[in-house]
């Protein structure tokens, strides 16, 4: 099956319709999901959209010994591009939560509006900020974030998943800012998700000959699989961050067994959960970089390219100078 032309530059177009004729049953193509197969990242609206709404099962306490002083022996985060005290920011994030948890009978409503703002501002900034921070970043703040989701039911979240993709598929995308009363720290973000339609339509070629479609994602497996259903992107699996199931509900930690998806745990997790490896990876960020290069059957690398820097960047170069088997898409 031949792909549309949809969004596809011409050389990509091109070398992925000579590359789908050879495509034979059973092979794998495995693709990142956030910001590589849509536009935007589901996690981190979810995780907005809790903050935002008061959503979590959490309490203070909890809150409190879920929020570092430090991390790698790092006590400052990167703020507005200066360091700023992770333990101030902490103190500031809980003593706000602390004052919404206990109501409007305890504070005046011009204050519960000034806690309401350090806290959801500070936490999504924080989130961010431990993403940008040398010494910490992602392998730090991907599995940290997912465990915000501790004390959820199942049920309640398919219901809160449903919600936040819905209200993301149906926003228009323009930019958001969100400071604390004090402006010293302010989180930034693009609303409204899309999929992007050339990827669905190259999954959709890839399974038609009888190839499979895995997706590996660094946000919650439950989450993109509930997106995969709605938005009918053709995939077989998704492997993804896996929270322990505790009485029915998410618990604080990964499921045992598995490493955070992310980096050279997305290698581990493929090697371990399928049999066979791909042989076309699709990714956009420096955390797709091992899952892009390290398997020896992988002949097709196709990069989202966002102009990143780090590690992807030494793929997309390759497959800007025209190198066989590496692909950029913008």
């Amino acid at each position: 099956m031949e792909l549309q032309r949809l969004n596809w530059n011409q050389r990509n177009f091109d070398a992925l319709n000579d590359f789908l004729a050879g495509v034979r049953p059973g092979e794998l193509a495995v693709f990142d999901w956030d910001n590589t197969c849509i536009f935007g990242d589901i996690g981190e609206a979810l995780f907005r959209h809790m903050t935002l709404n008061l959503a979590f099962k959490i309490d203070a306490a909890t809150l409190e010994t879920m929020i570092p002083k430090s991390v790698n022996g790092v006590q400052h985060i990167n703020i507005k591009k200066k360091p700023f005290p992770l333990k101030k920011m902490k103190e500031e994030i809980v003593t706000a939560y602390r004052e919404l948890e206990a109501g409007a009978f305890h504070i005046s409503h011009l204050e519960a509006r000034a806690c309401y703002r350090i806290f959801t501002s500070g936490l999504l900034a924080l989130n961010k900020s431990l993403e940008e921070t040398p010494g910490i970043g992602c392998e730090f703040a991907y599995p940290w974030v997912n465990g915000f989701l501790r004390g959820i039911s199942l049920p309640e979240f398919e219901a809160l998943a449903a919600a936040v993709i819905e209200q993301e598929l149906r926003a228009p995308i323009r930019r958001h800012i969100r400071n604390d009363p004090l402006r010293r720290w302010h989180y930034e973000w693009t609303g409204g998700i899309r999929l992007y339609p050339e990827m669905k339509n190259l999954a959709y070629a890839w399974e038609k000959p009888g190839g499979e479609v895995v997706v590996s994602t660094a946000s919650n497996r439950q989450l993109v699989e509930k997106m995969i259903a709605m938005t009918g992107f053709p995939c077989r699996r998704v492997i993804g961050m896996g929270l322990a199931i505790e009485n029915g509900c998410f618990g604080p930690h990964l499921q045992a067994g598995s490493l955070p998806n992310l980096g050279s745990g997305k290698v581990v997790n493929i090697r371990n959960r399928l049999e066979n490896e791909p042989v076309l990876v699709a990714g956009d960020s420096s955390n797709d970089y091992e899952m892009l290069s390290s398997f020896p059957s992988t002949r097709m690398r196709l990069i989202v390219n966002r102009q990143a820097g780090g590690k992807i960047a030494l793929l997309c170069r390759r497959a800007l100078a025209g190198e066989k088997g590496y692909l950029a898409q913008e």
